[in-house]
């Protein structure tokens, strides 16, 4: 059958994923499309040893670039207490930006292996759902809608970088456009945390699909209409085919739960840069819109703008990692249990076998333990912006934002 405009939207979409991870450096590995898995580049000493200076060289190169890269955030030379809570918590973001990106750097062939076991999965998945195509329109329209809020959020944070005074000499001029480059790469890789548990959500959906689809076909078995009655030799020869058939589906259920979890793990620590990257940049939009307003700047709009993109940035994420969770506990409510017991004993013991798997292999993303990536999350975010916004206010109010001669004696000494 020949696949939908969706499914071509969506092939290209993951197509052109795979460029522009080729084209930031995020992937050295090519893509075989025969066999549909991303090949090893070529081993040898001398490229490991030359792999990793380069590497090194990149890390130090983004230490050293990434507080231009967020100086538009806060003042050079704080000025009041407000100026000096908004440098700390910039400071902290360049601080977990560069542990994220050594992680980042150092992980490419464990990256590899977690895309090939997803690919993997998609034929598996592909073969025993027997659909037309896996990946829906939800899948285009989320995409679409995470790259939007991307390349918002991504113009408002470099613009202030194409400013001519950062190209006045050659060596930063260099250094900038490095950083530039290397933090779209970073931005990238906090992209791919949501598309890998929007893809996990979906794949997870399809499977639970199929289930239902299997035990629509099974009520036939159960038939007491004349028309549908068959014998007991039709009946035990039917549900030792779907006893295979959920026997395989466990496996599939098996490697999907290994793989998020895999997934989950290999970028526990970029989740963990991208929640607070997102939130700490919602707190600065929010201290650069009041300090505006109380200035009658009227930028101080687009400040409030940026807090939402940020947001937006968040609850997509959390909202895809929740989806995942939620879909790979659909098969609990089924009644697999239920449907044509004591008719053949393999299809009980098969059944048995696959909701206790389910029982040992309940999906939970958490972050390095921390919490629980899930909708209720989002409203633990939004008390912490709602607590920070009257702090900030209460900081307006007893003259936070209003220069401090101790502030500023403090960093002329310096």
């Amino acid at each position: 059958m020949a696949p939908t405009g969706s499914e071509n939207w969506s092939r290209f979409l993951l197509l052109l994923v795979y460029r522009v991870a080729r084209l930031l450096s995020v992937l050295s590995s090519t893509l075989d499309r025969e066999k549909l898995q991303l090949k090893r580049p070529k081993s040898g000493s001398s490229i490991k040893l030359f792999s990793i200076i380069w590497r090194c060289l990149v890390v130090l190169i983004y230490a050293s670039v990434w507080p231009a890269l967020s100086a538009h955030l806060v003042e050079s030379k704080p000025e009041s207490y407000a100026e000096l809570f908004a440098a700390i918590q910039a400071a902290s973001v360049s601080v977990l930006a560069v542990v994220s990106f050594i992680i980042q750097a150092s992980g490419e062939s464990q990256f590899r292996d977690v895309l090939n076991r997803y690919l993997s999965l998609y034929e598996r998945i592909w073969s025993a759902t027997r659909l037309p195509h896996l990946f829906p329109t939800k899948f285009v329209v989320f995409f679409l809608l995470k790259t939007l809020v991307t390349v918002v959020g991504c113009f408002h944070e470099l613009y202030p970088m194409l400013n001519a005074k950062h190209f006045t000499e050659i060596v930063a001029a260099v250094a900038v456009i490095f950083g530039i480059y290397m933090w779209l790469g970073t931005l990238f890789v906090l992209d791919v945390c949501f598309l890998g548990f929007l893809v996990s959500g979906i794949l997870y959906e399809h499977m639970a699909n199929n289930i239902s689809v299997m035990l629509e076909r099974m009520q036939i078995i159960d038939s007491r209409e004349e028309k549908d009655r068959m014998s007991k030799y039709r009946k035990m020869r039917l549900l030792c085919d779907y006893a295979d058939e959920l026997d395989e589906l466990a496996m599939i259920y098996s490697e999907l739960y290994a793989v998020t979890i895999a997934f989950r793990r290999m970028l526990q620590w970029q989740i963990l840069f991208c929640i607070y990257y997102n939130f700490i940049n919602i707190c600065l939009m929010l201290y650069q819109c009041i300090f505006r307003y109380l200035k009658d700047d009227e930028s101080a709009l687009i400040s409030l703008a940026m807090a939402f993109v940020k947001m937006a940035n968040l609850v997509l994420l959390i909202m895809c990692a929740d989806y995942a969770v939620g879909e790979s506990q659909k098969p609990k409510v089924f009644p697999l249990d239920v449907v044509c017991t004591d008719i053949d004993q393999r299809w009980d013991k098969s059944v048995e076998t696959f909701l206790c798997q389910l029982q040992t292999q309940q999906l939970e993303i958490k972050v390095l333990g921390f919490f629980h990536l899930n909708n209720e999350f989002i409203l633990v975010i939004l008390s912490a912006v709602v607590t920070y916004l009257f702090i900030m206010i209460q900081f307006g109010i007893t003259g936070g934002f209003e220069a401090s001669e101790e502030i500023r004696k403090q960093f002329e000494a310096q």
